[in-house]
């Protein structure tokens, strides 16, 4: 990665932990680390870079989440709750007037590597 500072905006359930539902808020104390993923993102903490948890759990869920996050020493600037929840079928589309950049993480945080991608964009005028 260069050298330039990213904004890192990182999901936690299934990224940081494995995957635990909002129907069962009852197992996100105790979801276990995924012990690679953290090390990265503490990396990338450490090198200067922003680190900002982007999640679907919800405000009532806070405490916990925060909670688990410090026990398991996992860094970060920041948490967004309620992010919104993809059904079958559907995708996130994160649109800004800055460059942006997508990542789907594949269960495995390895190093970035550039690969030419089909993706979308607005028409030009």
């Amino acid at each position: 990665m260069s050298h330039k500072r990213k904004i890192m905006m990182i999901d936690i359930d299934g990224v940081v932990c494995e995957h635990v539902d909002n129907e069962h808020p009852e197992k996100m104390e105790t979801a276990q680390p995924l012990i690679e993923a953290i090390a990265k993102i503490n990396s990338w903490y450490d090198h200067g870079h922003y680190i900002c948890f982007f999640t679907a759990r919800t405000d009532d869920h806070r405490a916990v989440t925060e909670a688990w996050l410090r026990r398991h020493g996992v860094k970060h600037h920041q948490i967004i709750f309620n992010k919104p929840r993809l059904r079958l079928g559907e995708e996130y589309h994160y649109i800004d007037d800055k460059p942006i950049r997508a990542t789907t993480y594949k269960g495995k945080f390895t190093d970035f590597v550039r690969k030419q991608k089909e993706v979308l964009v607005f028409e030009d005028d």
